[in-house]
């Protein structure tokens, strides 16, 4: 009987999170057909006097990376295109390379793109995507990173790194893979979200996302030559453990970046409707999913081991309120010497609210949020900054990019 309310339990919440999940895709979707007939609203009325402006049309680019010789590339999460805009400003006619075998959806498709340290050098450019296993219906796909050579614009020469990695489950359609991008210390590190089966158990009988044994609803660290694990890894030495496995405890295929002054890693980890919050990823810790509490989750301490830096929501709420996660995606620092009226700060795309918001860090640490301002509007997907400094984003249309403002006092630091 205890066995029978425990599945019943596990069902109401599963079924629960995955109609919230549905009711906000269908949003979503709304949202796209308004974007896609308009562009959306990039009024830019912020305080800092900053007016973005238009780099490129883009597709649903899910992440966009520089160059060092400042060439743009970018990927198109639905078509598995990797596009390149050149040093000029000018979109190449032909993708710099496509991938072919991808299958995308809500949570899944073409969504990481590294650009190698070396690449002045090695000219690899680095991807993950979902790689279609079985077109069904329904569609099963697998999370790869492959690894292709920059000839001349052209993509060549593609190496598969990781692909040894679960198939997504066909009536759990959502968050399977996520970001890509290269750590401090030259390792590449990727995530994979719970593959929206929060209560499902691993191998060694624990919640996915908290079982060593399985790479679901992690981030992981591989070496960039081949994909095998780094030895330093925290569980390499654990038999029953993905050796691959950085931390774990994550609902979403989180997006994150580099403090390039700390070295340390920052994400935004939530559960996808509440206690949206600001951490760094520390090597072997928890992040907690699913151990967060029951359904709609409205206790932000409960089950955390790691202590948010503090909470992003939507205008007005308060974490712990339901819907309150504006649904952070891309996030990236930015120098105070190039933007002097923001500051050294994170900056954070939210898909849920389409903001692109500042947050200031208090230093020295960098371990507590002290200001909090939006800067953009019509910001959905991810963000990154160019050789130039400047900040460049996407939305479901275009890339844009926020030119050098004038000089005037922050309000939040007046």
């Amino acid at each position: 009987m205890a066995e029978a309310r425990r599945k019943l339990g596990t069902t109401t919440m599963t079924r629960a999170v995955s109609a919230c999940l549905l009711f906000l895709a269908l949003c979503l979707l709304t949202l796209i057909a308004g974007a896609c007939s308009g562009g959306g609203d990039n009024g830019d009325d912020n305080p800092f006097g900053i007016k973005s402006e238009v780099v490129t049309p883009a597709a649903n680019a899910d992440a966009i990376e520089f160059a060092p010789d400042g060439r743009l590339f970018f990927v198109e999460h639905w078509t598995g295109a990797i596009r390149v805009v050149g040093a000029d400003g000018k979109l190449l006619a032909d993708p710099f390379f496509t991938l072919t075998d991808v299958t995308a959806g809500i949570g899944w498709g073409l969504s990481g793109l590294a650009i190698d340290p070396s690449f002045a050098t090695n000219h690899y450019v680095y991807a993950l995507y979902t790689q279609l296993v079985r077109a069904g219906p329904p569609t099963v796909g697998k999370p790869v990173v492959v690894r292709l050579t920059d000839n001349n614009n052209v993509g060549t020469d593609q190496l598969v790194l990781v692909s040894n990695l679960p198939e997504t489950d066909p009536e759990h359609p959502f968050n399977a893979n996520g970001s890509l991008h290269f750590g401090p210390d030259g390792r590449l590190y990727f995530t994979l979200g719970d593959y929206d089966k929060a209560q499902a158990l691993g191998p060694t009988g624990k919640p996915l996302s908290q079982d060593l044994g399985t790479p679901i609803g992690k981030m992981l660290r591989v070496n960039k030559e081949d994909g095998s694990p780094p030895p330093d890894n925290p569980f390499v030495r654990d038999p029953s453990a993905d050796p691959r496995i950085y931390a774990y405890g994550f609902r979403g295929a989180i997006n994150f970046t580099v403090n390039p002054k700390t070295k340390r890693i920052y994400a935004i980890d939530n559960t996808g409707l509440t206690c949206e919050g600001v951490v760094t990823i520390e090597a072997g810790a928890n992040y907690a999913w699913p151990n967060v509490g029951t359904f709609p989750f409205n206790d932000c301490a409960i089950g955390r081991t790691q202590t948010p830096l503090g909470y992003l929501t939507q205008q007005g709420r308060r974490p712990e309120d339901f819907q309150s996660a504006p649904g952070s995606t891309g996030t990236e620092f930015i120098s105070g010497s190039v933007y002097k009226v923001l500051g050294d700060s994170l900056v954070v795309c939210e898909s849920g609210t389409q903001l692109l918001r500042r947050l200031v860090l208090a230093p020295p640490n960098f371990d507590k949020i002290t200001a909090n301002d939006v800067i953009a509007k019509n910001c959905w997907l991810d963000v990154t900054v160019g050789p130039d400094g400047l900040v460049y984003y996407a939305n479901l249309t275009e890339i844009r990019r926020l030119p050098r403002p004038p000089e005037s006092p922050s309000p939040s630091q007046s």
